[in-house]
């Protein structure tokens, strides 16, 4: 099946070859985790991102226990700074 994901900000520069302006498609196995997903995305591990999925935030320790649908969308987005 194939999940939408959204980058944003720095992130863009990520995106698999192929993708539009800040989204793509990933393939992943009917019943993948969340987890399985963000590891298709090749973003190195020392650069952080805050992970939304259908609007909603999920932590790190999340991940390995959500099954993702082929209608879910998923977006990563860098920290926001403020000052």
């Amino acid at each position: 099946m194939e999940v939408s994901v959204t980058l944003f900000g720095g992130l863009r520069h990520y995106l698999p070859a192929g993708s539009s302006f800040n989204k793509c498609r990933i393939s992943v196995d009917d019943g993948a985790s969340l987890d399985a997903l963000l590891q298709r995305v090749p973003i190195p591990e020392d650069k952080p991102y805050l992970v939304i999925l259908n609007d909603e935030k999920v932590t790190p320790q999340q991940y390995a226990g959500i099954t993702i649908k082929a209608e879910d969308e998923v977006v990563l987005l860098p920290p926001i700074k403020g000052g």
